[in-house]
């Protein structure tokens, strides 16, 4: 997926507060690289930041392949800070999920083929 179309598919918002234009870009430009490190396939994201007494609240909400929508939610001093902790904690919800997956199907493989000499097992 090119950068600019993964761009356009994470959105970032701030309730009651003003982002400016630097930590939307901030955002957009970690989201991404984390999808193509972690995720695999970011289908879309959206970011949320608000007031939470004296600190920041980051809420982030993404689909990630066929998986389910994962958030991550994170207070902190500031926007930088609380976006990096939610973020964190995405990454680690989808490896904890991919893991579940190849323990639940162990003889798939990442990409969908089998093991040499192995025939696929359809269980019904």
């Amino acid at each position: 997926m090119p950068p600019n179309s993964l761009h356009s598919s994470i959105v970032v918002k701030g309730h009651q507060i003003d982002l400016g234009e630097a930590l939307p870009e901030h955002v957009r430009e970690k989201l991404s690289q984390a999808a193509e490190k972690s995720f695999g396939g970011l289908k879309h994201a959206a970011v949320g930041f608000s007031r939470d007494g004296l600190t920041y609240r980051c809420t982030i909400n993404a689909q990630v392949g066929n998986l389910k929508v994962i958030i991550g939610e994170a207070p902190a001093g500031d926007c930088y800070r609380a976006f990096d902790v939610a973020l964190a904690r995405v990454v680690e919800q989808v490896q904890r999920r991919r893991e579940r997956l190849k323990r639940n199907r162990p003889g798939r493989i990442a990409g969908g083929s089998h093991p040499a000499g192995m025939e696929a097992v359809s269980v019904q």
